[in-house]
């Protein structure tokens, strides 16, 4: 367990009223997806993998990604509303603040927190083991991190 967070972190997620994790506030990015989560919002949309894939999904360096609107903003962001596909959301937006790289250090966590005010949120303390666990699954879905952007 990381020492640095042994206590605990302050965060809440701002949902809808925030956005900036979804939107393209902060420039070009990647949500990451593989077969699975693939089926998974294929099925929550009710289309077959393939389609959702041709309408969905582009390659970015070699690895699949949403597609992004032309403002940055995640296909599935919907402002003011937040995610339309939450429920099925892929394992990286499920994970989010609590990645590997984010949580290396302490110094990372407060850079981090320059783009995600719901860090540092007052009163809203999440349990180190819920970190850990958290981290365990973003660490076995991306084994050897995440890939680098384009």
């Amino acid at each position: 367990m990381g020492s640095w967070y042994r206590d605990g972190v302050a965060f809440r997620c701002k949902g809808p009223e925030c956005g900036d994790c979804c939107s393209g506030k902060a420039g070009p990015g990647a949500v990451w997806v593989n077969d699975t989560e693939i089926a998974a919002l294929a099925a929550f949309l009710g289309l077959s993998p393939q389609e959702f894939t041709l309408r969905h999904v582009r390659s970015l360096s070699g690895h699949l990604s949403l597609r992004e609107r032309p403002n940055n903003d995640c296909e599935f962001y919907v402002a003011g509303k937040g995610c339309s596909v939450y429920d099925a959301r892929p394992t990286q937006c499920r994970t989010y603040p609590f990645w590997s790289k984010v949580m290396a250090a302490k110094r990372r966590w407060e850079e981090e927190a320059a783009a995600c005010p719901g860090i540092g949120e007052p009163g809203a303390i999440v349990p180190a083991s819920e970190v850990e666990s958290v981290l365990e699954r973003d660490r076995e879905r991306f084994p050897e991190g995440r890939p680098p952007l384009p």
